[in-house]
């Protein structure tokens, strides 16, 4: 049984998530998956239609986590693309975006992803950081 990639967590006005990944590309991939599916309700599934560079990309990985989240939401809110994959290469993180079907519309605004008590980690063989959305 697959391990889980992300959990939703109760946390007064905002919305912590636990997020969980093999290594710190597939930490950021479920924590975009994890604020997109949020905001949906569900992600819909899409064919890749574009990818975008994360720029400027953060020397750390809070902020590298904060900036790519980041930078899905404001793709969704501001362009109606929902990120979909996340890959991490030698120049960067790269979102591969898609663009909302008409009459699709975010069921919740997630203003942004925040650093408060995010402390990623590695445990038990993988990574896992607390992500709290500002809602």
């Amino acid at each position: 049984m697959r391990r889980p990639r992300y959990r939703s967590l109760a946390h007064g006005a905002d919305l912590r998530v636990a997020v969980w990944g093999a290594d710190a590309e597939e930490l950021i991939r479920n924590a975009v998956v994890a604020a997109g599916t949020l905001a949906l309700g569900n992600l819909p599934r899409l064919p890749v239609r574009s990818r975008v560079r994360v720029r400027p990309w953060p020397a750390d990985l809070p902020s590298r986590l904060v900036r790519t989240v980041n930078e899905a939401l404001f793709h969704l809110y501001a362009r109606r693309q929902v990120a979909l994959e996340f890959t991490l290469g030698s120049a960067g993180g790269t979102l591969g975006l898609a663009d909302l079907p008409p009459g699709l519309k975010p069921e919740l605004e997630v203003k942004a992803a925040t650093y408060h008590d995010l402390r990623p980690s590695r445990r038990a063989r993988r990574f896992a950081a607390m992500l709290t959305l500002d809602v």
